[in-house]
């Protein structure tokens, strides 16, 4: 399934395109890219090694007639500022305030906090 996983992140193509060229269903394709992104990204243990500074914003997932869904998007800023490449996705937490960002950094972390360059 890696090669699904990099056809929607880095190829940019649609569940319903890598689906059609699976010959899968939608359901079974995005299950199996959430999976594989899950274990090798949300999982890696070693994901938040050197990170020193971070950006925080939110995000309208989704627009929809019931509502809109907020994620807080926790992005590692360390390349950036030190000249060494793009930024990278850290997390993405459903909801959006000081308290949804507080309780993800509290949830880190002790070493991983005091890495952290500013006030947190």
């Amino acid at each position: 399934m890696l090669w699904a996983l990099k056809s929607v992140v880095i190829d940019r193509m649609s569940i319903a395109r890598v689906a059609a060229a699976l010959a899968c269903s939608w359901h079974t394709v995005n299950d199996a890219v959430l999976a594989a992104g899950r274990d090798l990204l949300i999982e890696d243990p070693h994901r938040f090694d050197g990170v020193k500074v971070i950006g925080v914003d939110e995000h309208c997932w989704r627009h929809t007639g019931r509502g809109s869904h907020y994620v807080t998007v926790v992005i590692d800023l360390t390349p950036v500022k030190e000249r060494r490449g793009p930024a990278r996705l850290l997390d993405m937490v459903p909801g959006r305030s000081k308290q949804v960002f507080k309780t993800w950094l509290d949830a880190q972390s002790e070493g991983f906090r005091e890495g952290i360059e500013g006030d947190c």
